[in-house]
């Protein structure tokens, strides 16, 4: 029996919208038996990186012998990527059972879409008796519903502005909700800053973002590692099939890793992820192959899709999920580096409404020989008419606008090389028209 109606009931409550508080999630915890004390967490949070990051930390882990589940949002093809062990999605039979009761519950006080996820996953984790978790915070991070988590781990990824209608545009401000995930005595990580990727500030703000974080942990009595001071993490090589070798250095030992995913952005997740091993270790038996092993297989191992992906046809094309200007500059960046020219690429993009889309369109122009425009079904995307405007606002000549992202993604790919980018929607209709 197919769960799309209950999927599409479950998506209706979206509409409520983010609400900001822990009191729903503890009640629907507290409701199917606070499954969450039972098991172990790694909690990861940050603007961008924190999927791919997660990915790499599951991916060792697994590597490593254990039962890991892996909590991430949002899914690219179908809900069940959210909700994993072993890289094995939750079959839809379990989504059915365990959703249906914590929707019904969650109607009575007014809990949200995520939240019903979020205890949906955890109680499925604890079901199946997962020895580590690594759990994707959803937005934010003090007041997201993942927080209510205690972990043996907090790791914090790169930070910069995103979700303005509910973190506000202060960079301090979003690392203070980030900092949100720093539990009492328990240790944190925080991945490569720098300046931020979305403005053309020349302050930089590293420092402060570091002194938030390092604040929030002072107070908890949380050790906290900056991998910036641990290890060094360079790109030395990134090959046409976007994947790469780095070269890390921490202390006076070398190190060098083939790693499944490719970029400088990733790079900086990597050195995140290393400065996370020795905290880790203290708790968990991690050898340096299993680090190894989980760095070079970590798509294979988890599922990851769409990070500056390339897939196995002719003409080439790219996916990408990147949905804020940082990400996108990083797609460009990664490209040219792979060794693939500058206006080149016939690109199908779509956004949601609420994401910095000028931003985005003025980080794609480089790569853009033409600009093919499309609204995924869904109904926080942006329209095809707001789009073609602030197209044209960055400069853009060559635009077309398509009635479905599969007509974009038809017309891109009669063109040339094409490029799908903007939002993961649209990854998720350009793999639904692929596979059609």
């Amino acid at each position: 029996m197919s769960i799309t109606p209950l999927l599409t009931e479950l998506f209706g409550m979206t509409q409520a919208g983010f609400k900001p508080g822990l009191e729903r999630i503890t009640a629907l915890c507290e409701f199917v038996g606070n499954p969450e004390r039972t098991l172990t967490f790694i909690h990861v949070a940050g603007t961008n990186g924190k999927g791919s990051t997660s990915a790499m930390l599951a991916s060792i882990l697994q590597c490593a012998g254990y039962k890991v589940g892996l909590y991430t949002s949002p899914h690219i093809r179908v809900f069940n990527e959210r909700v994993r062990i072993n890289g094995k999605p939750i079959s839809d039979g379990d989504i059915e059972r365990l959703a249906k009761p914590l929707m019904s519950y969650a109607s009575t006080i007014g809990g949200t879409f995520f939240e019903i996820t979020t205890a949906l996953a955890l109680q499925w984790f604890a079901e199946q008796r997962a020895e580590v978790v690594v759990l994707e915070t959803g937005l934010g991070g003090r007041l997201d519903a993942t927080n209510i988590v205690t972990p043996i781990l907090s790791v914090i990824t790169y930070i910069d502005v995103d979700h303005v209608d509910y973190l506000g545009r202060s960079i301090t401000g979003i690392a203070a909700e980030k900092a949100g995930i720093i539990k009492e005595g328990a240790p944190v990580v925080v991945g490569p800053q720098g300046r931020l990727a979305s403005s053309d500030s020349t302050t930089d703000v590293e420092e402060d973002i570091y002194n938030v974080f390092a604040d929030r942990a002072q107070q908890l009595h949380s050790s906290i590692t900056l991998a910036r001071d641990i290890v060094n993490v360079e790109v030395d090589a990134i090959r046409p099939d976007l994947t790469m070798t780095v070269r890390a250095v921490t202390g006076d030992q070398l190190h060098y890793y083939d790693v499944g995913l490719a970029g400088n952005h990733q790079a900086g997740n990597v050195a995140t992820v290393l400065a996370a091993i020795p905290d880790l270790q203290r708790l968990l038996f991690i050898t340096p192959d299993h680090v190894r092993e989980g760095l070079l297989h970590v798509c294979e191992n988890t599922g990851l899709e769409g990070r500056i992906q390339l897939l196995p046809m002719q003409p080439p094309l790219m996916l990408d999920v990147s949905h804020n200007p940082g990400g996108i500059r990083a797609l460009h960046e990664t490209l040219t580096q792979a060794g693939y020219a500058d206006g080149s690429w016939h690109v199908v993009f779509g956004a949601m409404a609420d994401k910095d889309i000028l931003g985005m369109l003025q980080a794609l122009r480089p790569l853009v020989s033409t600009l093919h425009l499309c609204s995924p079904h869904i109904p926080r995307a942006a329209t095809t008419e707001a789009l073609e405007q602030l197209a044209h606002a960055a400069g853009f000549q060559r635009v077309s606008v398509y009635p479905s992202v599969a007509a974009a993604l038809e017309r891109a790919r009669m063109r040339g090389p094409a490029l799908a980018c903007g939002s993961f929607h649209v990854a998720d209709e350009v793999l639904q028209a692929l596979s059609t």
